[in-house]
């Protein structure tokens, strides 16, 4: 493998040099939950195929909308392996907002963190909205084992779809990767204005990654905290572009209400 210019290619690279290694830990239930490098691209690999079944294209964006979860970034990270690029969304998005900006971008793919978020993804298709959206994946099941909207997909079903995809298709794509393709699209405040969509190349946000790591000396045997929306440029250097590089592990607290507690323990 030639020297990694994209986010899935530090990916595997990572993978292959520290498999063990803990990539991310995620708080659920009380306890701490790892995530080696080695199972991250597994599951990036494995949802990036079954995205690929569902009809994901290079070019497209994928919307991601919810909470902090290690499936945010899989979810991004596995679209970025196909040539394409994710979309954050901040969980408290009003309707008007979400609707105007997946309909910019022409979102088929949203990945919804939870009830909450799906509900809203429900409403705003029931009102004739979003008509780009075709599939609708939720990482927490819970509650919404009575919906029946034919576009809804749980997360673990993408990717046990996955498996059914040659395994060396997936590392193909990764190849095919170049450093000045789009990796994200990130909302402006939109002070001004309706929010823009500015886009991100990989050598753009790895750049800046490695910038920020100058200054603030990140390295493989810290622990970070992800306490900042994933919607927000400056999570994603941390989470993404600064972990990717320095492989230090990022660490998902139960909830945002729990973070100071989850740190204690």
């Amino acid at each position: 493998m030639s020297a990694p210019t994209t986010c899935p290619q530090l990916l595997r690279r990572l993978a292959a040099e520290q498999p063990r290694r803990h990539a991310m830990r995620e708080k659920r239930h009380g306890i701490w939950q790892p995530t080696s490098w080695e199972e991250y691209e597994q599951r990036v690999r494995r949802f990036a195929e079954g995205l690929g079944i569902l009809g994901f294209e290079r070019g497209e964006t994928i919307a991601l909308l919810g909470d902090n979860r290690p499936e945010w970034l899989i979810a991004e990270l596995a679209a970025q392996s196909l040539g394409g690029s994710s979309l954050g969304l901040y969980p408290d998005a009003l309707g008007g907002e979400v609707t105007r900006v997946l309909a910019h971008a022409r979102v088929r793919f949203v990945v919804a963190g939870d009830q909450e978020q799906v509900d809203k993804l429900v409403d705003l298709k029931a009102q004739g909205a979003l008509e780009d959206v075709e599939r609708v994946i939720f990482s927490d099941a819970r509650g919404l084992e009575a919906y029946e909207q034919p576009y809804l997909i749980e997360f673990t079903d993408v990717e046990r779809s996955g498996t059914q995809r040659d395994p060396g298709w997936w590392a193909e794509q990764v190849t095919l990767g170049r450093p000045e393709e789009v990796a994200i699209l990130c909302a402006t405040s939109g002070a001004t204005g309706d929010p823009k969509l500015v886009r991100l190349s990989h050598a753009n946000l790895l750049w800046i990654g490695t910038a920020l790591m100058s200054e603030d000396r990140l390295a493989r045997d810290d622990d970070v905290v992800s306490v900042l929306p994933l919607a927000w440029i400056g999570e994603q250097l941390i989470a993404l572009a600064c972990s990717l590089q320095s492989a230090f592990t990022v660490n998902f607290p139960e909830s945002p209400e729990t973070v100071r507690s989850d740190l204690d323990r």
